[in-house]
């Protein structure tokens, strides 16, 4: 629906300013911008981008809600890793959910999951995209002589440029166009006329 209703204000606005032609050669444009934006992907990192931004640690069996932390860049990760207790390596459990914090409205009910158990897999890696913000994480933990988390940031990463924003932007820039370009047509047929 609101492809739809974009498409024919995209197509009334262009045919409008530049005629059929025009319109044609601009919303090609357009698009192969458009393209180029929402499918290229960052880069991935070297180990030189990434920055601490901060660091959970404990051991047996823990539940715990962490502190704040900021992650300024779009692209980050957490790192984790457990050592099971050898007495009950079957039953070690880790589990880490990331919950943004938002004003207002609660927003999604978590971002980012770990779900790990046994002695097996003890470590990995988890990389979160195109969020950025503050942040707070559940941790649940069992029988485990220790955990650590760590949440590192990408510093090469463009920082947030929230993308509900880029069709008011095209809209507004549509319409002082279509303003603008009237403005032009009336002033050529005032300068007809006289």
């Amino acid at each position: 629906m609101t492809k739809n209703l974009f498409t024919s204000i995209t197509n009334v606005l262009l045919v409008t300013l530049l005629g059929d032609k025009g319109a044609i050669f601009v919303l090609l444009i357009v698009l192969s911008i458009a393209l180029l934006v929402f499918t290229s992907s960052i880069a991935l990192a070297s180990s030189e981008n990434w920055s601490e931004v901060t660091r959970f640690t404990g051991s047996g069996t823990d539940i715990r809600t962490t502190d704040y932390f900021t992650c300024d860049h779009v692209e980050w990760r957490i790192r984790w890793e457990y050592v099971p207790d050898s007495q009950y390596s079957n039953l070690t459990s880790l589990s880490v959910f990331t919950y943004p914090i938002m004003e207002g409205d609660r927003g999604p009910m978590y971002i980012n999951f770990i779900m790990k158990t046994g002695h097996e897999d003890t470590s990995g890696t988890s990389y979160i995209h195109e969020y950025a913000g503050t942040f707070h994480m559940n941790i649940n933990v069992g029988a485990t002589k220790s955990y650590t988390i760590i949440v590192e940031q990408d510093l090469d990463s463009i920082p947030e440029f929230p993308s509900w924003t880029i069709l008011p932007l095209f809209l507004v820039a549509s319409l002082v166009s279509i303003m603008i370009r009237k403005r032009i047509n009336l002033k050529e047929t005032e300068d007809e006329l006289a």
